[in-house]
């Protein structure tokens, strides 16, 4: 089952029962488009302003919806930038009590810093937020660090795609066959993907009509 919303993830949220997923894999805007003083960074979306006045609401809000609808576990994509670090470091307080686990992505390639001695930010994390009180993997043993060697792919107009081999190892290593994974944040459609490569059910939401088109035809060419 492949099901894919274009609608704010919110409004779609609220119309979702308790408990009618099993995960959620989601990698939300960053916020990069905020500034601060003189400066700020260009969004990496060609359809979407990521500059939002109350990330950290906005998060929880989110994120209140997403253990509501979800059976087991949220794994919730953030990197700490100049432009949202308050705010991540806060959403981590404010889930300290269901926050169950932090994996560690960290890159090969990546981009440096653009100032001399500055320290090159290489490092993501994906909170394994729960209801419940363990999170457990599909192995005897199981990890929560990820190395990637490669930078994801590049399509025209979203420069923020999750790299693949990120949502194929929560994919792979957290969900079960045939289970219900969302994607609030959709994007170019990577956990769709995933889930098509590994027999999950998937549910995509998405703001952008335009990425929605995009998410479609990149999970039926995966399916096909």
């Amino acid at each position: 089952m492949i099901q894919i919303i274009n609608d704010d993830c919110l409004n779609a949220l609220k119309k979702m029962p308790d408990n009618s997923v099993d995960y959620v894999l989601t990698s939300p805007p960053y916020n990069v488009g905020r500034k601060r003083h003189y400066k700020s960074e260009p969004s990496k979306y060609e359809h979407f302003e990521d500059a939002n006045p109350n990330y950290l609401q906005w998060s929880i809000n989110i994120i209140d919806e997403l253990l509501r609808v979800t059976n087991n576990h949220i794994f919730w994509n953030i990197q700490s930038r100049w432009t949202n670090k308050i705010d991540v470091y806060k959403l981590i307080g404010h889930y300290s009590d269901k926050i169950l686990q932090n994996f560690i992505w960290t890159k090969e390639s990546f981009t440096p810093a653009s100032e001399r001695y500055a320290i090159s930010n290489a490092v993501e994390y994906i909170l394994g937020i729960s209801n419940q009180t363990r999170i457990k993997g599909n192995n005897i043993f199981n990890k929560n660090h990820i190395h990637t060697m490669t930078k994801p792919e590049r399509i025209k107009g979203h420069n923020a795609v999750m790299n693949q081999q990120i949502s194929d190892f929560f994919i792979e290593n957290f969900t079960k066959k045939n289970e219900i994974v969302l994607d609030p944040f959709m994007g170019s459609g990577t956990t769709g993907i995933s889930c098509v490569k590994n027999n999950r059910s998937f549910i995509g939401i998405e703001l952008s009509s335009e990425y929605c088109e995009t998410a479609e035809k990149r999970i039926n060419e995966a399916n096909n």
